[in-house]
């Protein structure tokens, strides 16, 4: 009768001393970044969008009236616009902080 014998791996993962001080670092730097902007999220998010779509109406709303004798379109545009990309890139700045 033979007996079969079991050998044991013993394998022991162990990360580099450097690699774990760099992940605290980032984790020690991220993490109050990340606070802030989760917390003013709610106010960039109102003033940005509200910004856009007023912004964009008032637009519109000049140019059909003709209220003045030449109404800076494309500038306003490009501002009001402008508000919506403050947005998209607060949300990408976000999304690199916050894991």
């Amino acid at each position: 009768m033979k007996i079969a014998r079991i050998v044991g791996a013993e394998f022991e993962y162990r990360r580099p001393f450097l690699a774990t001080a760099v992940r605290v670092l980032w984790n020690v730097v991220r993490l109050p970044i990340a606070t802030v902007l989760l917390a003013l999220e709610p106010v960039v998010g109102f003033i940005c969008g509200l910004g856009l779509v007023l912004g964009v109406l008032a637009c519109i709303l000049f140019e059909i009236s003709a209220v003045g004798p030449r109404f800076p379109l494309a500038k306003m545009l490009g501002i009001s616009l402008g508000f919506g990309v403050i947005r998209f890139l607060y949300n990408g700045l976000l999304s690199i902080f916050v894991d």
